[in-house]
């Protein structure tokens, strides 16, 4: 039996372009948590600055929110149906991360983002829900799945 020919090409297709999206996310996250420079000098500087004092809370809760999408995304390729809590948790530890960016005096995020940046938070909140129901789907018709256990052949 063929798996590919059991699962819609859409799945593949978008199982593919989550991939990516979600590798472009934790690009951002390794570029700024490694202040690689030449990435750094493009961030306005109040916001350098500002990425320079962030709580280490912050960066933690959001390294679990890229890593967890990345690893999601990851596991839709695999049709692993535990895609779905990863991209809960990483919803999850999004929200956290932005409602304190947005609502605390202390981050004042909104004032230092630009339009983009805000447009960016947006499509990321967008396809995080996006992906929650895209499992959810694809659980119930079956394509996502728990991992099987004891039914390979030993290697001899």
């Amino acid at each position: 039996m063929n798996l590919f020919l059991t699962v819609p090409t859409r799945y593949w297709l978008i199982s593919c372009i989550g991939s990516v999206w979600f590798a472009m996310g934790t690009l951002d996250y390794v570029m700024i948590s490694y202040k690689i420079p030449a990435y750094i000098q493009a961030v306005p500087e109040d916001l350098q600055f500002w990425l320079d004092q962030r709580p280490v809370w912050f960066t933690s809760v959001w390294a679990i929110s890229v890593w967890s999408a990345l690893l999601g995304s990851f596991l839709l390729l695999l049709r692993r149906r535990q895609a779905l809590g990863l991209f809960v948790l990483s919803l999850a530890s999004f929200l956290i991360v932005m409602f304190w960016a947005y609502l605390s005096e202390a981050a004042n995020m909104v004032y230092m983002q630009s339009t983009i940046t805000h447009i960016f938070n947006a499509l990321i909140l967008f396809s995080l829900i996006f992906f929650i129901t895209f499992c959810r789907r694809y659980i119930q018709t079956g394509v996502l799945r728990l991992a099987v256990r004891g039914n390979r052949a030993p290697l001899v």
